[in-house]
C-alpha cells in the first residue's frame, strides 16, 4: 500500500499585489500635498518626479547644512551628494519645458 499523499495549496497571489498597490496608493496620496505646494511655489505644474528630485536635493542641504560632530570626508561626501541631487534636480526641472 502506498503511503503518498498529495497536499494541494491555493496561494493567493491577488493579495500580495492589492497590498503592494494599495501601500503606492496611499504613498502617493500622502505626497500630494507637498507636489501642490512646490507647484505653488515655485508658480507651474510640478510633477511626482519632479517633486521626488527636489525632497532629494532638500534632504541633502539639511545633511550639509546641520551636520553633526561628524569627520571631515563624511561631509565632504555629503556636500558632494548635495551637488549631485541639485544637479539632477536641476535637469528635472528643465526636462518639463
Amino acid at each position: 500500500m502506498n503511503k503518498n499523499m498529495t497536499i494541494s495549496m491555493r496561494v493567493n497571489e491577488g493579495s500580495a499585489f492589492s497590498l503592494v498597490s494599495k501601500a503606492v496608493e496611499t504613498l502617493n496620496r500622502s505626497v500630494e500635498p507637498v507636489r501642490k505646494y512646490y507647484s505653488d511655489v515655485l508658480e507651474r505644474p510640478i510633477d511626482r518626479r519632479q517633486m521626488w528630485h527636489l525632497l532629494h536635493a532638500q534632504v541633502a542641504f539639511m545633511m550639509v547644512a546641520f551636520p553633526v560632530e561628524c569627520p571631515l570626508l563624511l561631509r565632504a561626501v555629503f556636500a558632494a551628494w548635495f551637488v549631485v541631487s541639485v544637479k539632477m534636480c536641476r535637469q528635472a526641472l528643465r526636462s518639463d519645458k
